[in-house]
Order: structure tokens, then C-alpha cells, then sequence
């Protein structure tokens, strides 16, 4: 029988790396925030570029644990998706740091275990 894989993205095995979850069945991007609401942080490109990688990718973006914590200590942002349903990333480097390396690996048609394996590279 399989184990289920733990539902809070930001949780640390014990050497560290983290604990990436499974792409949700059918997720959709639908709660990534719009270009719109980003107000002001639309006109950052980083910013603005990570969260419409979030709309056309959502499938990588729910594979991919986010290294902040800034939603894992309390378990409310199970997948780098998460943070980008939110504003958390307009003031969060961690997340911007992040979301810019798995735009670069998604535009260079990087898979998403080799989008994982990068990220515990540079997060570890």
C-alpha cells in the first residue's frame, strides 16, 4: 500500500529538503490572484511574471513546496500555488526568489522532478 504523501508543503525531512506535494487532481489557477489585484506590484516585473507563471502552470506551481514557511507554520499554504493566491509573495523574497527559478526551469521545459530537484538544490 502506498503512503500518503503529507498535505503541509513547508514541512523539512530530517536532512532537511523539503517535503514536495503531489499536483492536485483537475487544480485549476482560478484563486491565483489577477494581474488586476496586484495593484501597484503589477509594475514590478518579477512579480508580475511569477504570478501569471502561477495562472499557466498550476499543476508545477501546486507540485512544488515553498521554502519561506511563511504559511507552513501554520499548515495554511500546502504547495508554492498557495502563496501565489495570496499577496504573501508581493512582500515575501523568499517566494519571489523561488517562484523566478521555477519560471526559468518551466521555460526552459524543465520536468517537474527536475524542477523539484532544483529547488531542494538552491533551498536545501
Amino acid at each position: 500500500a502506498a503512503l500518503a504523501r503529507p498535505r503541509v508543503a513547508h514541512a523539512h525531512t530530517a536532512h532537511g529538503a523539503l517535503e514536495h506535494p503531489e499536483p492536485r487532481e483537475g487544480i485549476t489557477a482560478e484563486l491565483v490572484l489577477p494581474a488586476e489585484a496586484l495593484g501597484k506590484f503589477n509594475d514590478r516585473p518579477k512579480i508580475a511574471k511569477a504570478y501569471a507563471s502561477a495562472r499557466a502552470n498550476p499543476a508545477i506551481f501546486d507540485g512544488i513546496a515553498c521554502a519561506c514557511s511563511c504559511g507552513g507554520k501554520k499548515g495554511e499554504h500546502r504547495s508554492l500555488l498557495s502563496c501565489y493566491e495570496s499577496m504573501q509573495p508581493t512582500g515575501c523574497g523568499a517566494c519571489q526568489e523561488e517562484a523566478e527559478l521555477v519560471v526559468k526551469l518551466i521555460d526552459e521545459g524543465k520536468s517537474l522532478a527536475e524542477i523539484r530537484a532544483a529547488v531542494d538544490k538552491k533551498f536545501d
